[in-house]
């Protein structure tokens, strides 16, 4: 008989509660569905049962940041007992659909909820910029949420006009990433390839600068919200490495095939695997090496499951000091973007039964989009920003064989004058 020491309730937006996850004596995460529960939380549990016996802790702990500082920082901001998902998912505004609770009541309505002031809000972020691993305010602010992921940020909810700190039961509308002191254009580099992302057709969230007393920030519409007759609604999301029912610890040990393998299992028709493919043949072509498990995510509702809009997209080679072999790539003989070659974009579709003209051709277009449209955004960068990018840009897809959308090779310069003016070498220099 298993001893059940521990529990932590789910309920789903609309307040039906949904299930309990249990914790046993020896430290086991499960998960147990209401008998009327209509919809599966995650791919990796399914109704039906029979799911591996991480997913259940996998799923929760990929909703809680990666870094154990941040967990810390969370900790004592919250109140909570421990660094433990359940205690620190507790009452807090989460990524996706659900809310969480240690006991059996869903969490009060917010009362009395809490307006964030300019003040408040610049010493946020400078809080951030100073110490990006301390996501919370030091000052005794009420906010609840959680955000998984490396990178310092904060959510926020937009209600009448007004600032306010999210928790349980007022779910958050933007996330906002203060730039760290220790990475320089971070801000201006993630928008323009977010920005680039929409130029190329790929469906992305409204994002901008949050300006506030001199500090400037990265600011993001949440895609897994919604208003609706006045109301926040929190939407179904999960990052593939909670479909997949693998914890964050290996997000960057999912491959492509992993990934499509888990595509063809959602839908056999294979549509969700082809407009996965162009994301990630963005993310190759904008020099985003970081672009792991869980930068991709799905989105169910009762019409389905579907991929939600591009996110954290950034050209990571824009410095040098990051890795720069691709997160995912796309097979052992390709470690860099820029040896990626058509016919190993061919070869990926046939191991995954796919139409090669179709994939070899999404990711030639996407190449030659996204140096075409790269060009337009010299106007809203700073010139030493415009040209590193241009050359990451260039040196990704250096051996893809862009292809314009009429199907003509599109003729891209490997080097422009300020490359040479300034030292780079050409990316045909490092190979």
């Amino acid at each position: 008989m298993v001893v059940v020491s521990d529990v932590l309730h789910a309920w789903m937006d609309d307040s039906r509660h949904v299930g309990v996850f249990t914790r046993d004596g020896d430290g086991h995460i499960g998960f147990e569905y209401d008998v009327d529960a209509m919809m599966p939380i995650s791919v990796s549990l399914p109704l039906t049962g029979g799911w591996a016996r991480r997913a259940p802790e996998a799923f929760v702990d990929n909703l809680l940041p990666d870094e154990e500082a941040a967990r810390q920082a969370m900790m004592h901001r919250l109140g909570a007992a421990s660094t433990d998902a359940f205690d620190l998912l507790d009452r807090v505004d989460s990524t996706g659909g659900l809310i969480f609770s240690r006991r059996e009541e869903l969490p009060s309505a917010s009362e009395g909820i809490e307006p964030v002031g300019e003040n408040m809000l610049a010493d946020q972020m400078a809080l951030v910029e100073r110490r990006p691993h301390s996501w919370w305010n030091e000052e005794g602010a009420r906010a609840r949420f959680s955000l998984a992921g490396a990178q310092g940020k904060f959510s926020l909810t937009r209600l009448r006009g007004q600032w306010y700190w999210p928790d349980a039961m007022l779910p958050s509308t933007h996330i906002v990433k203060p730039q760290p002191r220790s990475l320089g254009d971070l801000r201006d580099v993630e928008l323009a390839v977010m920005r680039l992302a929409g130029l190329v057709g790929l469906p992305v969230p409204q994002s901008g600068v949050l300006s506030v007393r001199g500090h400037d920030a990265y600011m993001v519409e949440r895609f897994d919200r919604s208003v609706r007759d006045g109301r926040i609604v929190r939407l179904r999301q999960e990052d593939l490495l909670q479909a997949m029912g693998l914890p964050g610890r290996m997000k960057y040990d999912v491959g492509v095939d992993d990934v499509l393998d888990l595509l063809h299992r959602v839908d056999a028709s294979d549509e969700l695997s082809y407009m996965w493919l162009e994301r990630y043949a963005f993310n190759i072509s904008t020099a985003n090496s970081d672009a792991h498990a869980k930068n991709y995510s799905l989105m169910t509702d009762p019409d389905g499951t579907r991929l939600s809009p591009v996110y954290d997209a950034v050209a990571t080679r824009f410095w040098p000091e990051f890795v720069q072999e691709y997160a995912m790539p796309m097979d052992e003989d390709a470690p860099f973007a820029e040896w990626v070659t058509p016919a190993q974009w061919a070869a990926l579709a046939r191991r995954h039964h796919l139409d090669e003209d179709r994939v070899t051709s999404t990711a030639r277009i996407m190449a030659a989009r996204v140096l075409e449209y790269a060009e337009s955004l010299s106007g809203s960068l700073a010139p030493h920003v415009f040209d590193r990018l241009m050359w990451c840009l260039r040196k990704a897809n250096e051996s893809i064989e862009p292809l314009s959308d009429n199907g003509v090779p599109f003729n891209q310069t490997l080097m422009t004058q300020d490359d040479r003016s300034s030292g780079m070498r050409s990316p045909s220099a490092s190979r």
